[in-house]
């Protein structure tokens, strides 16, 4: 379904919802919210979003009531972002990647998802933590966002995990990738791949699995999870994500703004309660898959390689200039880059002290193939919401409308 703005402007208008803003929940007429799933009702991604949502149902007292519209029935992905901020749904995951001159500061903020954790729970949980504590504290990012008609609840939250190099051959050292072709998703990961000496080719990932086949790319860089899902396994045999390429950090989960506005203050208490437990159980939903994704691809023969120490100098080298250049480059909306950068680099440092000391999340890991390997267990999740809620939402939630 190809919707112009103006149809997705027209056709929001008819959907758009009717009740009016009450003082309390006791007062609110009930609302059925519109609910826009990139994925189908089974899959690991929905089912926290399905959580979330009931749990609002019942402690809304059914006043809420939540219409699932499954596997972009209703909105493509490249159009979720403009689709949620003119009504056309109600409530969604959002990808403003896709409009990067309207939201220039997310934009900006997912070139800045650079990895530095050899553990990789550890390094997944401090990654999406600390970067939705980040943006939460980030009020350009939140007012672009504004602007478009979306209440962010959770204004970034980024589960992927590094991005690594899954090649058919071993790549431990930048000797081994010379001369290798290798799929990329876009300008950040041509960069990557540019740095490490690889021949970058641009391919829609249903075309990668034909592409691996066929010899037409040695390499594919993305995440584990997506790796898996596609069966990429099948032909790449060496996965090395400990050289801890920029992860993907451009999600974004909220409201229609006019739909926000119109609940009360006791059910927006609620929601934002509410979203402290969907973030932990987000969170875990997405270890628990790349769990699954690590131990699969080993019993397919897949080896987790770990990069050389001059592979890992040429990498660290390039995120520096990385780091230099957002802050040269920044747009106009970032008051003080500089700083922005500096608070991104505290924050993984905070997080990641909570996690490993306090929560569990440490261990002496240095890829999915060496937790698989020793036994590793991902820890209990149960504590995280409370950390969640006092550290990140409460202070959040007192700055929104």
């Amino acid at each position: 379904m190809k919707i112009t703005m103006t149809g997705v402007a027209l056709t929001a208008a008819l959907f758009a919802p009717l009740a009016v803003s009450a003082e309390t929940l006791a007062d609110m007429k009930p609302m059925t919210l519109r609910v826009a799933s990139l994925y189908g009702p089974d899959n690991w991604f929905t089912a926290p979003m399905e959580a979330y949502t009931a749990r609002l149902e019942k402690r809304s007292g059914g006043k809420l009531k939540f219409e699932y519209y499954y596997a972009g029935s209703l909105v493509p992905a490249q159009e979720l972002t403009s689709g949620l901020g003119a009504g056309l749904f109600d409530f969604g995951f959002v990808l403003p990647a896709y409009e990067p001159a309207k939201f220039s500061v997310d934009e900006w903020q997912g070139s800045l998802a650079i990895p530095s954790e050899q553990n990789p729970i550890l390094e997944v949980a401090t990654a999406a933590l600390a970067g939705y504590e980040w943006n939460a504290g980030l009020t350009a990012h939140t007012q672009q966002l504004l602007d478009a008609g979306i209440m962010p609840v959770m204004p970034s939250f980024s589960i992927t995990g590094p991005y690594g190099l899954l090649c058919k051959e071993d790549n431990s050292s930048l000797s081994e990738l010379a001369g290798k072709r290798s799929r990329v998703a876009g300008e950040t990961w041509t960069k990557e791949a540019q740095n490490l000496g690889l021949t970058p080719v641009a391919l829609p990932i249903t075309e990668v699995y034909q592409a691996f086949q066929s010899g037409v790319i040695d390499c594919w860089m993305g995440g584990l999870a997506d790796a898996g899902a596609n069966g990429f396994f099948d032909h790449g045999k060496y996965f090395n994500l400990g050289m801890g390429l920029t992860a993907y950090a451009q999600a974004v989960y909220g409201f229609n703004l006019e739909t926000w506005n119109a609940f009360p203050q006791d059910l927006k208490e609620i929601i934002w309660d509410e979203t402290a437990q969907y973030a932990s159980e987000l969170l875990e939903a997405a270890l628990r898959q790349q769990l699954r994704a690590a131990k699969s691809s080993i019993e397919s023969g897949v080896v987790y390689t770990t990069p050389d120490a001059g592979m890992r100098q040429k990498v660290d080298a390039h995120h520096d200039a990385v780091r230099a250049d957002a802050v040269a480059t920044s747009p106009a909306e970032v008051a003080d880059p500089g700083r922005e950068v500096a608070r991104l680099t505290e924050l993984r440092a905070k997080w990641r002290a909570l996690l490993s000391d306090n929560l569990g999340f440490g261990g002496d890991y240095t890829s999915w193939g060496d937790f698989v390997a020793k036994g590793g267990e991902l820890p209990d999740f149960a504590p995280l919401k409370a950390q969640i809620l006092a550290e990140i939402v409460t202070p959040y939630s007192a700055t929104q409308p």
